[in-house]
């Protein structure tokens, strides 16, 4: 089945049942608003007893979401599991805008713990999320979930979050397939020594590749590919090969 929305995430311990709470309140705004059919239901990440050493796992549901709802933290890009998750629905997202040309779907961020994370994410989620005057995301959604006294500013911050997954399932990117990501080159997660401290936005923008290598361009890193390998090459993608009956991909070049 696929999942109207999917929640990824890399909280663990006791912060687990925080989130089951978060995805459980989630589910029940969607169903109040569309129904209880089980085609509105979401997932909730589960990374529990996964070997992070083993690799990319053969299929995930950012392969085939209708959103993806992603809980910023700085475990969040310190997970390859997390960044994975990303990388395939960031693949996902530039395939829309190539058969489309539309930019405007993207991840449903919440900023579930700031500490760490880059503070141009943080605003930009918090701009997207939350309401006007609130704290978020000085105190985080994963505080405010557990503040008896933050609840209403809490109830703002989710019907927000639906508002964005519901926008973002009807402008839902092309699926995936386990072939497919054979050709993916997922973004690098950072290590645990390493501070998240470079600025991301994952705004699916349509830009031209440029090499960083020793004598090319210095310009500043397109915000979309931010979190990308340095010189890594264009993303081959299955489809692009292979256009349906009477169709003809969109090439787009550096005039966009």
């Amino acid at each position: 089945m696929v999942p109207y929305f999917f929640v990824s995430h890399a909280v663990s311990g006791s912060g687990r049942r925080d989130v089951e709470h978060f995805h459980a309140d989630l589910q029940a705004e969607i169903r109040a608003r569309l129904g209880r059919e089980p085609r509105f239901d979401g997932v909730l990440a589960d990374h529990r007893g996964l070997d992070v050493r083993a690799g990319p796992p053969p299929t995930t549901p950012a392969m085939n979401c209708r959103s993806l709802v992603v809980l910023y933290s700085q475990e969040y890009f310190r997970s390859p599991r997390c960044t994975y998750d990303l990388s395939v629905f960031d693949e996902r997202m530039s395939w829309r805008v190539h058969r489309t040309g539309d930019t405007s779907v993207a991840p449903v961020g919440v900023v579930w713990d700031a500490a760490g994370l880059p503070a141009r994410l943080a605003e930009e989620t918090a701009r997207q999320s939350g309401p006007t005057g609130s704290d978020y995301p000085r105190h985080s959604v994963g505080r405010l979930i557990r503040d008896p006294l933050a609840q209403g500013g809490y109830i703002k911050i989710l019907r927000s979050v639906a508002d964005r997954v519901l926008v973002a399932a009807d402008r839902s990117p092309p699926t995936m397939t386990a072939r497919d990501v054979g050709y993916l080159t997922p973004f690098r997660a950072m290590s645990r020594t390493s501070a998240v401290s470079w600025d991301v936005h994952l705004a699916p923008l349509p830009v031209p590749w440029h090499s960083r290598r020793a004598g090319a361009s210095q310009d500043p890193a397109p915000m979309g590919a931010a979190l990308g390998l340095p010189d890594s090459p264009p993303r081959t993608r299955s489809w692009f090969s292979s256009p349906g009956e009477g169709e003809r991909p969109i090439l787009r070049g550096p005039h966009g």
